[in-house]
């Protein structure tokens, strides 16, 4: 059986201070994507193609996480029963970005999660990992440098016609602006500062 490393298993998750969040974000309320993916089969189908229609796949071989290619790319995985945290087979965990070995070690994955904690990882406690298409996202690192984060007002008025775009920290549609009418909407959506966020979902509220 292999050893496990017990300073890694008990590695301090802090979560990092430096990220933002919306005005209106409150930790105790919010339900994770891990969360809604593990308790509801419909929302896990939906999302898992959401993902691949976004450039994700699972990849044939675990321990490929661990080719060069793959620092800086964001990833999600599954757990095989078989970890210390007593989770079940299957159980969807939404990942964050690979960092790489921990001290070279080729037993444990780092990666920070969207929150900003580093965790390790134990490569033999993974069922299945899937990552986003490197080239994809080696495109929208180039294309973010590029181009700057856009910005809109956050949305009080409310009316019949929204617009959403996905959230980064989320993934979840968000109101960002209300139109008086359908034209209206139009109009915005044709924009663009839009069109930039909708591609690239480089936005935030001011």
């Amino acid at each position: 059986m292999d050893k496990i490393n017990e300073d890694l298993q008990l590695y301090t998750r802090l979560a990092d201070p430096k990220v933002k969040h919306r005005p209106d974000f409150v930790s105790s309320r919010y339900v994770s994507i891990q969360d809604k993916v593990n308790n509801s089969v419909e929302y896990e189908s939906n999302y898992i193609n959401k993902l691949i229609n976004k450039g994700w796949y699972k990849l044939g071989n675990n321990t490929d996480i661990f080719k060069d290619v793959m620092k800086g790319i964001h990833f999600k995985y599954r757990l095989n029963g078989n970890s210390i945290s007593g989770a079940s087979k299957g159980t969807f965990r939404s990942g964050g970005i690979i960092i790489g070995k921990k001290n070279d070690d080729p037993n444990y994955l780092m990666y920070k999660a969207y929150n900003g904690c580093l965790f390790p990882l134990q490569i033999k406690d993974i069922q299945e990992i899937y990552i986003k298409d490197p080239n994809i996202e080696k495109t929208e690192r180039t294309n973010k440098a590029i181009n700057k984060t856009v910005y809109f007002k956050e949305p009080t008025n409310i009316t019949s016609f929204p617009v959403k775009l996905i959230s980064k920290l989320t993934n979840e549609e968000i109101v960002i602006y209300y139109a008086k009418d359908n034209y209206t909407k139009d109009r915005f959506m044709n924009t663009k500062k839009f069109e930039y966020a909708y591609k690239t979902g480089d936005w935030s509220f001011l």
